[in-house]
């Protein structure tokens, strides 16, 4: 199957919303934990214009989104999602790299805040871990990953 990148859309947003969703649950969390991190989950209309925000289309549709904002020293990768039934069979690779071709112009590392069940896909795509934050619940925490600037 092909899939091809495209920006997002202001109508593409709730279809988005229900991926990010859908993926996360993906990983067998608690709903209230879900329910808990829902702000973070979801794509807002005003972060269209803040973030550089890509969907990756097959015959069925969307099937995943990427959304990176450029902040003064380092590129910030805010959402990577794909449908479930699409994990582990590269369209999270194409979308991510696909994604940082479009958006990032100047020589700056790039970094993401990932899901611990994320961490061995970014390892793969060339991140490393520097650094950790704690989540929800407490005693949790996020690796904050890098991947240096290109030479």
């Amino acid at each position: 199957m092909k899939a091809r990148l495209k920006r997002a859309r202001k109508e593409d947003i709730d279809m988005l919303n229900r991926i990010s969703i859908q993926s996360k649950k993906h990983w067998g969390y608690p709903d209230e934990w879900i329910e808990n991190w829902t702000d973070d989950l979801l794509l807002k209309e005003e972060d269209l214009g803040r973030q550089n925000t890509f969907i990756l289309e097959a015959d069925r549709g969307i099937i995943g989104f990427c959304s990176v904002r450029e902040e003064r020293e380092f590129y910030e990768i805010y959402h990577l999602w794909i449908l479930p039934e699409f994990i582990g069979k590269g369209f999270g690779k194409q979308l991510l790299n696909e994604t940082l071709h479009e958006v990032v112009r100047e020589n700056k590392k790039i970094v993401v805040e990932a899901d611990p069940n994320a961490e061995p896909f970014y390892r793969s795509q060339g991140f490393v871990t520097f650094d950790k934050v704690e989540s929800y619940p407490k005693g949790r925490f996020l690796p904050v990953m890098e991947k240096a600037p290109s030479a």
